[in-house]
């Protein structure tokens, strides 16, 4: 697998959350919580991550330049797997339900070589996913790919957006509906997801500045925002500004 640029090596480290200094863009150990809300349609996928805690940092959003930098210098870093290897990840049901209907991945998805971590076992309705990766996979192997892992038990490998898959309901194990989720359920159902190509893999970003960021701040507290359409608004221009030009 061939080594990453500076700017590649940037955005991945972002991306997982080994970061350093001050900037409230640069420094969100976990800026892929706000980063994978922005690909899914409406508010559901930033009301789900507000509801666990999790924070949704409006400094990502506020600065379209820096996004859009970062999303291509993220996804340039993909390359074709190699090798064959099942991947595994304790998904939202209601993320996965979208998967499913979208017919692949709408996100970045975390996947994990050393099984179901218990780590994302903090969201209340789960799905268990078990990716079968081909040669042909693009994905980013953190381990292979990062000269320090600062997260090397995670042993993650990040799958792009717009990844097709076909999807094959799998019967839980027992040892699977020991698995709970946030309020102590068992998964709702296991797949086998087998990529099948992408959407594409090229292209480039042109992100304006979020209008209204105060939208996550207020998703933050607890609130209901008073007027999301513009918010709506700028996140599909985001998602249909990328796959018109990836065309």
């Amino acid at each position: 697998m061939s080594a990453l640029n500076k700017a590649q090596l940037r955005a991945v480290r972002w991306y997982i959350g080994d970061v350093e200094g001050s900037d409230p863009f640069w420094s969100d150990p976990k800026a892929y919580v706000t980063l994978n809300a922005l690909f899914f349609p409406g508010l559901t996928a930033e009301r789900a991550r507000a509801a666990e805690g999790k924070r949704l940092n409006p400094a990502i959003v506020s600065d379209g330049k820096r996004l859009g930098g970062v999303l291509c210098d993220l996804m340039s870093a993909f390359r074709s797997f190699g090798r064959e290897q099942t991947t595994y990840r304790v998904e939202r049901f209601s993320d996965f339900e979208r998967m499913r209907e979208r017919g692949g991945t709408l996100s970045f998805t975390s996947t994990s070589t050393a099984g179901f971590l218990p780590a994302y076992q903090d969201r209340v309705g789960i799905a268990l996913m078990r990716f079968a990766l081909t040669p042909e996979t693009p994905c980013i192997p953190m381990a292979e790919v990062l000269p320090h892992y600062a997260k090397a038990d995670e042993a993650e490998v990040l799958l792009p957006p717009g990844m097709r898959l076909a999807l094959t309901e799998l019967s839980l194990a027992d040892a699977e509906r020991s698995i709970l989720d946030a309020k102590g359920e068992s998964p709702v159902l296991s797949v086998c997801a087998k990529p099948e190509g992408m959407e594409s893999l090229e292209g480039f970003w042109e992100v304006p500045d979020c209008p209204v960021p105060w939208v996550l701040d207020a998703l933050n507290e607890g609130r209901e925002p008073a007027d999301v359409g513009a918010y709506l608004e700028w996140k599909r221009g985001l998602n249909e500004y990328r796959i018109v030009n990836n065309e």
